[in-house]
């Protein structure tokens, strides 16, 4: 499967790192169309490996790349609802859109390193810089954009304020997921990581059905 960096055409604020060679009509389906695909090539999950004192850290890019999108996607949503953009704060909602194109660029520094492969090491110079650039940048998210949400009052209540608060529950997976990738020797701390059949990552699927769910229903 050969990756290339794409614009988005079609939905105004999404944005694609990478994309199948098919046609991708909207956010929603490039959620799990994408998903799907991973899940149909089986993909080999990221993975560490041990030699003597050596530890090798394998990215899979197609896992990192949908992860990093779905991000993005959910992001770019949230921070233009009113009622999060106004929880945010106008000083917050200008950080958080200079953090998505920081995001941005980091997973296409991602995706250009990893080139025509399907999965990198970590011990790559290129892929670790552009690696690290997305947990600092997902951090941000987390700080700005999903801390808020899910720090809303507890008596709102409506469905516009649930969808976004299990979209940053999401979110945070996501970001978890991530950082579990690379969490060896105490470079990072993560949660625990939940694998199914084929090493295909089924906390991460849930979590990027949830957010396309979530894009599509404010209209992405």
């Amino acid at each position: 499967m050969s990756l290339e960096l794409q614009p988005n055409a079609t939905a105004p604020g999404a944005v694609f790192l990478w994309e199948p060679s098919m046609h991708i009509p909207t956010r929603r389906a490039f959620l799990r169309g994408s998903s799907a695909l991973v899940a149909a090539a089986a993909l080999a999950a990221c993975t560490a490996s041990r030699s003597g004192t050596t530890t090798t850290i394998t990215l899979n890019v197609a896992e990192v790349a949908d992860y990093v999108d779905a991000l993005l996607n959910f992001s770019s949503t949230a921070i233009n609802m009113p009622l999060v953009a106004a929880a945010m704060g106008a000083p917050n909602v200008a950080l958080a859109n200079t953090v998505i194109a920081a995001l941005t660029t980091a997973g296409k520094a991602f995706v250009a390193a990893a080139g025509s492969s399907t999965s990198v090491s970590y011990d790559s110079a290129s892929v670790k810089a552009a690696f690290d650039s997305i947990l600092t940048d997902t951090g941000q998210v987390n700080t700005l954009i999903i801390a808020t949400i899910t720090g809303m009052a507890a008596d709102l209540s409506g469905s516009v304020v649930t969808q976004a608060k299990t979209a940053a529950g999401a979110a945070a997976t996501l970001i978890d997921l991530l950082k579990a990738m690379v969490a060896v020797s105490g470079r990072h701390a993560a949660g625990a990581r939940l694998v199914a059949d084929g090493g295909i990552n089924m906390q991460g699927m849930v979590a990027m059905n949830q957010i396309g769910a979530f894009v599509s229903a404010q209209g992405g």
